[in-house]
């Protein structure tokens, strides 16, 4: 048995639904934190990143112009959240309508200078592994000025399989 896309896609979204939960209870000032990091300055901007990313790699399978994210704002919840909402939206309407073939179709692009080729298939699954690390990248950092997420993050703890 394999783990398909559609765990990992409830298993990811579980996990925003809980962050977003968390910093609700816990104040969107903490989206202000800063970073140390090449790109982005706060865990709001790493949390732009992470929903921005998944939709410009939707915008490709669905081969669509791409969309500069990185203008929009970061320190709000409602905004912040409602981009990811919008961001697995269109991932989601790829997955639903892609045929077998679809998921092997070979994608050509450039990021940072740098040429890929990457089937359909491959780009999902880094989408939904981008985001799993770099929510861990924001519980540590939280952790490390003192703020512990609430919740098993864990995929073991989650609904999404059984």
């Amino acid at each position: 048995m394999h783990l398909t896309v559609e765990e990992l896609l409830r298993y990811t979204s579980e996990e925003r639904e809980r962050w977003e939960q968390w910093f609700r209870d816990n104040t969107e000032d903490l989206l202000k934190v800063p970073i140390q990091s090449d790109r982005e300055t706060t865990i709001g901007g790493l949390v732009l990143h992470i929903f921005g990313s998944e939709l410009r790699f939707a915008q490709r399978l669905n081969g669509e112009t791409l969309t500069d994210y990185r203008h929009r704002p970061c320190h709000h919840l409602d905004e912040s959240f409602g981009f990811g909402i919008e961001s697995r939206k269109e991932l989601r309407r790829f997955v639903a309508r892609a045929a077998p073939q679809d998921w092997e179709r070979v994608i050509e692009f450039e990021i940072g200078g740098h040429l890929y080729n990457a089937s359909a298939r491959k780009i999902v699954f880094h989408v939904l592994l981008h985001e799993i690390r770099h929510w861990a990248q924001i519980a540590k950092m939280l952790r490390e000025r003192g703020f512990v997420p609430a919740g098993n993050h864990d995929l073991l703890a989650s609904s999404a399989l059984s």
